[in-house]
């Protein structure tokens, strides 16, 4: 039983502690009504109410739409989602000891970020990979289970709108005009005895239109710059249309519905060289991309802020670059 003031009591476990901290935050905030806070986060009241009744640990992404409600800018955003971890291992290990759960999954902290503008190392200003894609098929992989992995293979309209053909040579990509259907074939997730893949960087990410950010940036920022940038950076959120779109060699992709955004999902990814239309972002949606260093990067969209025609003007991710690098 909690106190009247909010505050767990001593036998209290991560769980209501996590969420004590969501109240603390939201009073501090001003104490607004969770419709207010809904229409902020563009979720339903109760998904925030039930974040912070503490019966059960929220997703990330629920705990990001929860703290942007309380006008929580980019720093702390990062700060919850380190939090959240914590929560979650927790949880796990707590779980575990109960003998209720699975061995915990090793959840790898973000690695703080850095301001690299002297000692990031030069890239090349020419791409020079080759990918051996297969367009025009998707395969899923990845049903791994005591060590045994299945594959199958899956059309490439899993993706309405989206099509796999190359990005041509006048700069063109495919277009994704919609939302993944969510009856969409999907690839097995790992299970949860896959130890998790070392992330070099974790955090979230805002983006504007006309605007482009260096995935392999070490920096507070990412290195957003206004468009075009340099070849240095991965994705552009285009000014004229509103759109998502890969840089240099047509190299984002977007996972199709019921994926979780894991390094094998994004690494074995058939379908890059997609554009994400302005219509089509919105919460949850997983991109996938290539970056100019060669490691594989997931955006996971957690929030769009809309114009009054229905445009976004901003959209925020929680972003992810892993340690392994991406094999041709």
């Amino acid at each position: 039983m909690q106190p009247s003031h909010g505050e767990p009591d001593s036998s209290a476990g991560p769980v209501e502690h996590f969420a004590a901290g969501l109240r603390r935050l939201r009073e501090q905030a001003g104490s607004p009504d969770y419709r207010s806070m809904a229409r902020r986060a563009g979720c339903a009241h109760s998904t925030l109410s039930t974040a912070a009744a503490g019966r059960k640990l929220p997703t990330l992404e629920t705990t990001l739409a929860f703290v942007r409600a309380c006008g929580a800018d980019v720093q702390e955003q990062a700060r919850w989602s380190r939090r959240w971890k914590q929560a979650h291992a927790g949880l796990a290990e707590l779980e575990h000891e109960r003998g209720t759960g699975t061995a915990p999954t090793a959840v790898t902290p973000p690695t703080p970020p850095q301001d690299d503008s002297d000692g990031e190392k030069a890239r090349t200003a020419a791409r020079t990979r080759t990918r051996s894609w297969w367009r025009g098929r998707r395969a899923a992989v990845l049903a791994i289970g005591a060590g045994a992995v299945a594959v199958a293979a899956i059309g490439a309209d899993t993706l309405p709108g989206a099509r796999s053909n190359p990005a041509p040579a006048g700069g063109a990509r495919p277009v994704v005009h919609g939302p993944a259907s969510p009856s969409a074939a999907t690839h097995s997730a790992p299970s949860s005895a896959t130890p998790a893949e070392p992330e070099r960087r974790h955090g979230p990410l805002v983006m504007a239109p006309g605007t482009v950010v260096d995935l392999d940036s070490l920096a507070s920022d990412w290195n957003v710059r206004k468009s075009p940038g340099s070849p240095h950076h991965d994705v552009e959120f285009t000014n004229s249309d509103h759109a998502l779109t890969g840089l240099g060699n047509a190299d984002m992709a977007v996972l199709p519905a019921g994926d979780v955004g894991t390094f094998s999902q994004c690494a074995l990814e058939q379908d890059y060289g997609v554009e994400l239309h302005a219509a089509a972002i919105r919460p949850g949606v997983l991109l996938c991309d290539i970056t100019s260093d060669n490691r594989v990067a997931m955006l996971r969209v957690t929030d769009v802020q809309r114009n009054a025609d229905g445009t976004p003007d901003q959209v925020t991710f929680d972003a992810v670059v892993w340690v392994r690098t991406h094999r041709n």
